[in-house]
């Protein structure tokens, strides 16, 4: 099993955020601006990716972190995250993604990796983390289990139609529900348990847990 962290060039997340982050993780990848969020906190990935045009004297990057695997595309029908995730799919073991930056700043990226999230391994327990809110992929390969969040709110948001979603734990349960953007979803639910678990058979949904009591 292998966790791998995505550090994008969103919102950059808190030094205490990314440090925990960092060292829980067995790969380490800045995607493109992410370099320079790594390198303010003084750490060093394992892998630089993307078109790089937010890296400044590349040239100077390969000079002193020889070590570093840079993976340079300039593919412009692919976005730097599209980039990364395939690098990831093909020089990894990895069954978490963690993304760091992906959320915050420009709602269009933020959007747009969503979708791309929906691409994704169905088997990667996929997970956009922030100071103030905490986003996991759910489908029928990856349910979600939480502990220690009793109190917290909670919403469930499909972006594709997605049949048999059951939840346990929750103010406003789910019992073989099919939620879908253009008819029924949950926001704003209530963790009352310490325990809670949320599952579907079908289709992809998004957890967005606040850290905000």
């Amino acid at each position: 099993m292998g966790k791998t962290l995505l550090v994008l060039n969103g919102k950059a997340p808190t030094d205490g955020l990314l440090r925990w982050r960092f060292e829980e993780s067995d790969t380490i990848v800045a995607v493109d601006g992410g370099w320079n969020v790594l390198r303010n906190s003084e750490l060093l990935p394992d892998a630089l990716i993307g078109d790089l045009d937010s890296c400044e004297a590349l040239d100077q990057i390969r000079e002193n972190f020889p070590e570093l695997k840079i993976s340079h595309i300039l593919d412009p029908d692919t976005t730097d995250f599209e980039k990364a995730i395939k690098w990831v799919g093909t020089h990894t073991e990895t069954t978490e993604l963690i993304i760091l930056g992906g959320v915050g700043k420009r709602s269009d990226h933020f959007l747009s990796n969503l979708l791309v999230s929906l691409r994704m391994n169905p088997t990667w327990s996929v997970v956009f983390d922030d100071d103030n809110e905490w986003i996991s992929r759910v489908n029928p390969s990856s349910s979600l289990l939480l502990g220690g969040r009793k109190g917290t709110t909670l919403s469930i948001l499909p972006l594709v139609p997605c049949n048999g979603v059951c939840s346990r734990g929750l103010k406003w349960e789910l019992t073989n529900e099919s939620l879908s953007p253009d008819s029924k979803f949950s926001q704003s639910n209530l963790c009352t348990s310490d325990e809670v678990e949320i599952s579907c058979e079908s289709g992809n949904l998004f957890v967005i847990l606040s850290k905000r009591l």
